[in-house]
This record gives C-alpha cells, structure tokens and sequence, in this order.
C-alpha cells in the first residue's frame, strides 16, 4: 500500500489542499485529522479494497481512481479523484462498498476514521450540512458517468477520459498517463475497440502516443470531440 503514518504534526499540508476539508468547521477537521492516517502511495498501488476497514479519503496530492470488479476481472471507473477531494463519505452511513480505489500517479492522503465523521454528524449540524453537499455534488456527476456510458461513442469517451486524466509535464506537454488497457477498463470496453478509437483520434491530429502515455495534441478539439452529439 505505501507508507503510513498516524495523525498530522500541522495541518498546513492539509489545510492547502481546499476542498471537501476546507468546507468543514476548523474544530471538526482538527478533529478528524488528529486520528487520520497519512498514507503515502506510488502509483499503481491499492488505498482501498472493499474487504477493508472503512475510510473517508482525503486526497491531499495525486490522482485517485475509484472503480468497480467483475467476476471475469474486467473493470470499470466509478471516478477520480483530485487534491482536495474526498471518496468513500457513504461509507460513514451506508457501511462498506464494493469498490478498490487505486492511485493512478504517486499519493498522498488522510485516511479519516468513520466511527468519529459519523459522531461528528450526529452533533455538529455544519458537518452534517457539508456531507450531506459532498454527497450530493458525487450523485450529480454519477449521474453524468451513466450518461456518457449510455449515450456517448467509444471514440467520444475514450477522449473524454484522455481530458480527465491529462495532467501537464514539466516541459508543458498535456499527458494522459494511461495504456489503452487503463482506457479500456474505465470505460468498460474491449482493448482492440479502444486501440481504434485512440487510432481514429491520433489520425484526426487529437492525440499522439508516447512512452508515458497519451499526448493531447490539441485540447479544443478533443473537447468538442468529446461533446454529447
């Protein structure tokens, strides 16, 4: 999994990250923090399987992503998740969820203990307001996954998710750092049907393949590419 360590000596690291923290009373998150576990996780590795103690993640740097198993090993993306940003919050009301959430680039988090998120809700009205936002702003953009599942071409999702997982290089080149099998498994597709998809887009001047991943050529155009029709 990573490194760990127990509770926080400051909070400035976290305080910086913004986000779902940042929308939390001052004494609540002290609170939280002073219990939570800084995991420190290369890429690739695992910060959550569904057989696991619950946990809120905080993400204070990197990049997460939350998806679901088949039987057969194929998989699909639930979401990602960014600085500031918090997966498994059902968990303190709906107990444990059939999910792994995997770090796709070298991650930082505070793991929060349930049992006090849940006492806290019981409490502190603020935190119970600022869950019960978080919660809802996560509905809405499940609500926007199934759609595109539903009703985008694979050539249209495949460059969605290029555009969600590029991140900029230190020469200022825009990269998605996935394989085409990382492709295929967020969107719940075939490898060889996602490969042509990457070609068609590579061919239209969108993209180009390189050692690190996928090069966004041109971010406009595979943003109206990935526009709903």
């Amino acid at each position: 999994m990573g490194r760990q360590s127990r509770g926080f000596e400051a909070l400035t690291e976290v305080g910086t990250s913004g986000g779902f923290l940042a929308t939390l009373p001052p004494s609540a998150a002290e609170r939280l923090l002073a219990d939570a576990i800084r995991m420190d996780v290369p890429a690739g590795g695992t910060v959550y399987r569904d057989e696991e103690v619950g946990r809120a993640i905080v993400v204070l740097r990197g990049l997460l992503r939350v998806y679901l198993s088949s039987s057969d090993g194929r998989q699909v993306t639930i979401r990602y998740a960014r600085s500031g940003e918090v997966v498994g919050l059902a968990l303190v009301l709906g107990g444990p969820a059939p999910v792994t959430i995997q770090a796709l680039t070298s991650t930082s988090v505070a793991a929060l203990r349930i049992d006090v998120l849940r006492s806290l809700l019981g409490t502190d009205p603020a935190v119970a307001r600022a869950c019960a936002e978080e919660l809802a702003r996560q509905l809405h953009r499940a609500f926007d996954e199934i759609a595109d599942q539903a009703f985008l071409s694979v050539r249209q999702r495949v460059a969605r998710q290029v555009l969600d997982l590029a991140a900029h290089s230190t020469d200022g080149t825009l990269v998605a750092h996935v394989s085409q099998q990382g492709l295929a498994d967020a969107i719940a597709s075939a490898r060889e049907v996602v490969s042509r998809a990457v070609h068609e887009l590579r061919e239209a001047g969108l993209v180009a393949s390189s050692r690190d991943g996928i090069v966004v050529r041109d971010p406009i155009g595979l943003s109206d590419e990935a526009s709903r029709r």
